[in-house]
């Protein structure tokens, strides 16, 4: 959960917790230059609040909350100026307005998710799955879909992916899980309590975990190996549908491929182009789609 959402929803604070987190929420930049002390002069509270209220969201004292808090507002003054990703369009719309509006919150969310992606993780990632005997996909509801189009394409490289769409049957599948193996895990919030109960499951068994997640820091984040950050502008509920979210996964999942792929990028042409020859009989009048 970033740290803004944190600051609004926390019910544990004190009363003047409660006022310094909505200062530091009125404020945004404006804390960038603000010690403890200026807090509490501008706030009416205590510099120790400041301390408190930084360690119960998880930080090590203000400085800490300071720097994360400033770098969050940087991300998300970036990218979608000109578009809600919860709500794209409108009634008074016409189709062709929500056509292009959609079109252009796909290519925000395709440079936002650009943006979020770093180099360490993407190469711990990818390295995970090129040595690993077995790979897993665990998620709920929307996030599958995008898992399986993964599935779709690592197969016709001679990897194979399981995925389980029962939740139940995916505490066994994780339970049966090895060091041998890697896991992906995605979850928008980083909190799903059955995506969290899997990931303690793997961790046990001391399976690599690949986490796809929104920004901040939240539970899944810090029980993975490495993870790749979600486009993170929608919100858990009030929106039209994931348009923002869905593009974000379905990109992190086609790197992982395409850096799997370039990994043995020979091979894995030729066993693909071989194996698509043979599998997938298609036939086409059309000199653009014809093979040469």
């Amino acid at each position: 959960m970033i740290i803004s959402n944190k600051l609004e929803s926390m019910d544990s604070l004190s009363k003047s917790e409660e006022i310094l987190a909505k200062f530091i929420l009125k404020e945004k930049e404006n804390i960038e230059s603000l010690s403890t002390k200026d807090l509490a002069k501008a706030t009416y509270t205590s510099p120790s609040t400041a301390i408190r209220l930084s360690k119960k969201l998880g930080f090590s004292g203000w400085n800490e909350l300071k720097e994360k808090y400033l770098e969050e507002l940087h991300y998300l003054n970036q990218h979608f100026s000109n578009i809600d990703p919860n709500y794209p369009f409108d009634t008074n719309d016409t189709f062709i307005n929500v056509a292009a509006k959609i079109g252009h919150l796909a290519s925000e969310s395709i440079e936002d998710t650009l943006s979020l992606l770093k180099h360490t993780e993407l190469q711990k990632a990818v390295e995970l799955l090129h040595n690993s005997q077995h790979i897993s996909i665990y998620g709920f509801s929307n996030s599958l879909i995008m898992a399986y189009d993964f599935k779709h394409k690592m197969l016709r490289i001679n990897k194979y992916v399981d995925i389980t769409n029962v939740p139940a049957e995916q505490l066994y599948v994780a339970s049966n899980s090895t060091p041998q193996h890697t896991a992906i895990l995605i979850s928008y919030s980083g909190e799903t309590e059955e995506v969290l109960k899997i990931a303690n499951i793997l961790k046990s068994n001391r399976t690599p975990i690949i986490s796809l997640t929104s920004i901040g820091e939240n539970s899944l984040r810090k029980l993975s190996n490495c993870a790749m950050s979600i486009s993170t502008r929608e919100k858990l509920y009030s929106k039209i549908a994931t348009y923002s979210t869905n593009n974000s996964i379905h990109l992190l999942l086609d790197i992982l491929y395409s850096c799997l792929f370039k990994m043995d990028y020979d091979l894995n042409l030729e066993y693909k182009t071989n194996i698509s020859k043979n599998v997938d009989e298609r036939v086409s009048n059309s000199t653009l789609l014809k093979e040469d």
